[in-house]
């Protein structure tokens, strides 16, 4: 291998972070024939090899799956290359490892359509499968705790869509695995239009992926190789064959091979050299392999060829002999994909047409019983012109790829049906459906996957077709006023009219049901007296049809209309609750569990949520539905886990989250972590954060500018401070929040809290509007649930900036910690509340039972996520010189103990006499960041400098601890 050695390099650095339990995927890109599969495999030769026997434990060899894709047109077979990735791992690791890895009986179900071998010999009658990526997902973090796994997808610009999603689950969720994915694919196959072309885009913003470029040779490099090759050559010759290459490796194999012989005028003349040089029946084999891609097994080439078995055989040693192709497990491979299209493209059109019949004709009677072959049917019957069996096949494909939950197959196979439609004869009773139902099942999959636009596309497509259907036709205008209202967030009011006029009055259930669903919307859309009216005949029709799942959604939107009136907020449990119970598929289970874990966040029972959130999360993994159902209750999941000072499970969800959903929804998440970075006192972190997901933010707040009133708050706790320091327009952004009937309770409360916290902190003269504002917003506050404790805390605010006497602060604040002592506003809160507490019993002398608190609120503050509330625990402890051994911060080394985890693992390095640069590349940050650690570390313990800094980490190691 020649001029790759820094290519190889960041391949082998990438595992060894996976030899550490820190995943990577690297991506290698680079234009056909440059050598991207060669330096793969130099990369697996070098790290497989055991040259001096070191490797006496079978777990400490690494497990190497490789999945090949291949192009099977436009759509493609759902998790093709991933059939050969389980199925090494099978060999690999064996039945039992595999099966013990898989989890639960679900994922070993949905699995087993690969790789039969592991499914049980006498199933549950009624064993469900589970979700098929998130079974992959699952199975892959589980064998790499034991082994490491190194899994290759060759080629993905000919992937499936749903191998490219678990690519990009892959690629972001597993942490401390021993996991490393290498995938390679042609650059010069990705134009703007490639459906890989977002994915790459998403990649790269993820920091666990390695992008290596691979480039075409220098003429040095050109020369290195040739000299492999033939030595010898003339330089001149050699020089002329570096420039005819252009430097791909291939091309340059393919020059030194033809010798003296002329060169060629085209490309596809050059690739079809060693191939042009076989005999009769070798060209003829090779055209029938290439008809089937890049990979064809033994078996299926023997029965598609014309050619008999003895004639075979000796055709295909004559290519192999040449170079053209290799054997590869069970079958022959192309050297080269560049070989398989130029050969393809030799064939006669009666021949491609006679070929493509009997693949299709193979595969449809002995192996089109899984989602690939049956795709794999559909687009040899395509390419042999055969359109009513074509659409016969896609009929079975997209049957059987429901059965495995790929939405993004099943729509362009719908997609596909549909633009077959007028081509076959007597399509409705081919297919057992109607065109409008096929664009409706289609704008459903497109919803799924969170495409609105292609949804509302195929709603259009559907209506333009459906004069005749009311069912399926108010089906459609009610999928279109969603799309619509996701896409540009504006109802069609119209849409929803016209579905209530074709649906009214009939006595089909499955109008009566589709009507619930469309007052539902209609509810949602709508305040007052005519949303309550909506909501309840959507329950009652629900009920009198007896469909759980729809009376399911009517009782979610009954509970959002009832917490619309904040007096009343509590009360929108109730229909909650009573979804929950109801007999529904897993995926409404988990809309209904998610609303219900919302609304017990929203009135403030944030331990409730926290239980009922995880206990439908496990639900929905084990439902194998995660992906679908999963991302909205993760996110609010993780609030509930931060808001009760469990920050490291709440991490975890809130990254679960911001996998699982868009790029643009996943914004919120971003803000969620953003608001935990700062009340942990992680600001450079936060910063990082922001820099890395700026692209995101600013096209969420294009998309939602109704969401800005969430950002306002996240600024304005950004800026808050013990006492002091400038707030800058982020005070009136927060005021403005807290006001008005346009927000929603919720958003009013935080603003109003924030508001108080950041313009009537203790020391600070308040501005007199906005003390004015922050008064009369608190009033309006009813007496219930979460209100009643905000304005609790609010009004003791108040007290401290209008100068009230220490002893009325002491007891304001002190019913404040009482009344929160239970739960009812997040961890955050509740420490700064004790903080408040301690500043107005210091000023009223009650400096012993001060300090004590103080020092509490220092010691668990970090552990629980709020490291920031510590820091000023300290700052006050030592402001008002308490006494030591309480918070007092005038033996400096105390002052350490108020860092956070990331600061502390900082300060030992700075112990250590690592540089910023060294401390950077020990913990994976830049060098800026870790500048920006050890500035604020300095600050907070007191140092002058680095030796200081090193002195006091050394005598905090030292001091006892009591017991």
């Amino acid at each position: 291998m020649v001029g790759r050695h820094t290519e190889l390099a960041a391949l082998l650095e990438a595992y060894d972070d996976g030899v550490r339990a820190v995943p990577r995927t690297v991506i290698v890109r680079g234009e056909a024939g440059v050598g991207k599969t060669r330096l793969v495999q130099e990369f697996l030769a070098l790290v497989t090899a055991d040259p001096l026997g070191s490797r006496s434990d079978p777990d400490d060899e690494p497990v190497v799956a490789f999945g090949q894709c291949v192009d099977l047109g436009p759509i493609g077979a759902a998790f093709g290359p991933v059939r050969r990735v389980l199925r090494d791992l099978h060999a690999a690791v064996g039945t039992d490892a595999l099966r013990e890895a898989a989890g639960s009986a679900a994922a070993i179900a949905s699995l087993a359509a690969l790789v039969p071998g592991i499914a049980d010999e006498t199933p549950e009658a009624e064993e469900a499968t589970g979700e098929f990526a998130e079974a992959i997902e699952v199975l892959l973090e589980r064998l790499s705790q034991r082994r490491h796994v190194i899994v290759v997808l060759e080629d993905l610009q000919w992937a499936d869509a749903a191998t490219m999603a678990l690519l990009k689950t892959l690629a972001s969720t597993l942490r401390g695995r021993r996991l490393t994915i290498v995938a390679t694919y042609r650059s010069d196959d990705i134009d703007r239009f490639h459906p890989l072309r977002p994915v790459l885009a998403e990649l790269d913003r993820t920091r666990s992926v390695v992008r290596v470029e691979v480039t075409p040779l220098n003429p040095d490099e050109v020369a290195e190789q040739v000299a492999q090759l033939a030595g010898g050559l003339d330089p001149r010759v050699v020089e002329a064959l570096a420039e005819r290459s252009g430097g791909i490796p291939f091309l340059v194999e393919e020059l030194v091979d033809l010798g003296d012989r002329a060169l060629p005028d085209t490309l596809r003349e050059l690739v079809l050299a060693r191939y042009a040089r076989l005999g009769e029946d070798a060209q003829q084999a090779l055209r029938t392999m290439a008809a089937g891609g890049v990979h064809v097994d033994d078996d299926v080439l023997a029965a598609v060829t014309a050619l008999d078995e003895h004639a075979l055989d000796h055709a295909v040693r004559e290519a192999i002999d040449t170079r053209v192709i290799v054997a590869d497990g069970a079958g022959y491979a192309f050297r080269h994909a560049l070989t398989r299209e130029a050969v393809e493209g030799e064939m006669l059109p009666s021949e491609r047409v006679r070929v493509h019949r009997r693949y299709a004709e193979h595969l449809r009677d002995h192996r089109g019983e899984s989602p690939d072959d049956a795709s794999a049917v559909a687009e040899h019957w395509l390419a042999a012109r055969d359109l009513p069996a074509a659409f016969d096949a896609t009929v079975v494909a997209l049957q059987e790829t429901r059965s495995r939950f790929s939405p993004a197959t099943a729509a362009k196979l719908a997609e596909r049906l549909a633009e077959l439609w007028d081509q076959v004869p007597d399509a409705e009773n081919r297919s057992g459906t109607t065109l409008p139902a096929l664009h409706l099942d289609a704008a459903q999959a497109w919803h799924d996957l969170g495409d609105p636009e292609r949804a509302l596309r195929s709603a259009n497509e559907g209506l333009a077709v459906c004069p005749d259907d009311p069912i399926t036709r108010a089906a459609l205008l009610r999928r279109r006023y969603v799309e619509t209202f996701n896409l540009e967030h504006r109802g069609r009011r119209d849409d929803i009219d016209e579905a209530v006029s074709l649906l009214e009055g009939s006595d089909d259930r499955r109008a009566r049901i589709l009507l619930s669903r469309v007052l539902t919307n209609m509810a949602i859309d709508e305040h007052g007296t005519d949303a309550a009216h909506y909501a309840a005949r959507a329950i009652a029709l629900a009920e009198e049809s007896g469909d759980d799942d729809a009376l399911a959604v009517a009782l979610t939107v009954e509970a959002w209309r009832i917490a619309g009136d904040e007096d009343d907020e509590p009360g929108a449990l109730a229909p909650l609750e009573r979804a929950v119970t109801l007999r529904l598929d897993p995926s409404m289970r988990a809309y209904a569990g998610q609303a219900l874990t919302d609304m017990l966040l929203r009135v403030g029972r944030f331990d409730e949520a926290s239980v009922v959130g995880a206990q439908h999360f496990e639900e929905v993994s084990r439902a194998g539905i995660e992906r679908g159902s999963g991302a909205a209750l993760a996110h609010s999941l993780s609030f509930a886990l931060f808001a009760t000072g469990r920050p490291d499970a709440g991490l975890r969800y809130a990254q679960r989250a911001r996998r699982l959903l868009s790029p643009v929804d996943s914004a919120s998440v971003v803000r969620r972590l953003a608001s935990h970075l700062s009340w942990d006192d992680r600001a450079a972190e936060r910063d990082d954060l922001f820099a890395t997901e700026r692209g995101r933010i600013e096209e969420s707040q294009r998309r939602y500018p109704d969401k800005d009133d969430w950002w306002a708050i996240e600024r304005a706790e950004a800026a808050l401070a013990l006492h002091g320091g400038e707030i800058g327009p982020v005070a009136t952004d927060v005021l403005a929040a807290a006001e008005g009937e346009a927000r929603t309770p919720a958003v009013r409360r935080y603003a109003l809290l924030t508001a108080a916290l950041l313009t009537l902190a203790p020391g600070r003269t308040p501005d007199p509007d906005a003390r004015a504002r922050i008064g009369a917003a608190v009033e309006t506050l009813p007496g219930v649930g979460l209100a009643r404790s905000v304005a609790g805390f609010v009004r003791a605010s108040l007290a401290d900036a209008d100068g009230v006497p220490a002893a009325q602060r002491v007891e304001a604040w002190r019913g404040v910690v009482d009344d929160l002592s239970g739960g009812g506003m997040p961890i955050w809160h509740v420490q700064t509340a004790r903080c408040r507490l301690a500043w107005a019993l210091i000023d009223a002398g009650e400096r012993t039972e001060a300090a004590t608190l103080l020092s509490d609120v220092a010691a668990e503050s970090p552990a629980l996520g709020v490291a920031r509330v510590a820091r000023w625990a300290t700052e006050l402890a030592t402001q008002a010189r308490l006494a030591p051994g309480s918070a007092t911060a005038d033996s400096s080394h105390g002052a350490v103990a108020t860092l956070t985890p990331r600061e502390l693992q900082v300060l030992e390095l700075i112990a250590e006499g690592l540089t910023n640069p060294q401390i950077g590349q020990r913990l994976f940050i830049s060098p800026k960041t870790a500048s920006v650690h050890v500035s604020a570390i300095l600050a907070k313990i007191g140092a002058a400098n680095r030796a200081e800094a090193a002195a006091l980490y050394a005598a905090s190691a030292s001091t006892p601890t009591s017991a």
